[in-house]
């Protein structure tokens, strides 16, 4: 199977940080993230970024959707949040969804990013 389709399009991979792994560093991908090891700094991805049960993860992160089952301690940016059980969130996040299941944390402050709402200037008063 190619990793690539054509010249600098990436086909849907996903990039996995191990158990075990320390990055420090800023992080800045396309395709989905999923860590079960630590990361110290900033990461910005257009796609998905998952942090496993043993994931732990330390700074700044900006994404479509963040799924939590370990730590992120930090600021998050994202559309759309899930918090699973066990999954624990320190921080202040910017969401315009999120989602905490039952045993899942969040401690911290959250703003709601304000969805799109379409005028119908169609019709006359």
């Amino acid at each position: 199977m190619a990793l690539f389709k054509k010249e600098n399009q990436i086909t849907n991979s996903t990039t996995i940080i191990s158990k075990g792994v320390l990055i420090k560093g800023d992080l800045e991908l396309t395709a989905k993230l999923h860590i079960e090891g630590n990361i110290e700094g900033n990461i910005s991805s257009s796609n998905e970024i998952s942090i496993g049960k043993d994931g732990v993860v330390n700074g700044e992160l900006k994404s479509s959707k963040l799924i939590v089952n370990g730590l992120f301690e930090g600021k998050a940016d994202c559309d759309y949040i899930e918090i699973m059980k066990g999954g624990i969130i320190k921080g202040d996040i910017t969401v315009k969804n999120i989602t905490i299941e039952n045993g899942g944390c969040f401690s911290g402050r959250s703003i709601l990013k304000e969805k799109e709402i379409k005028n119908d200037t169609s019709k006359k008063s």
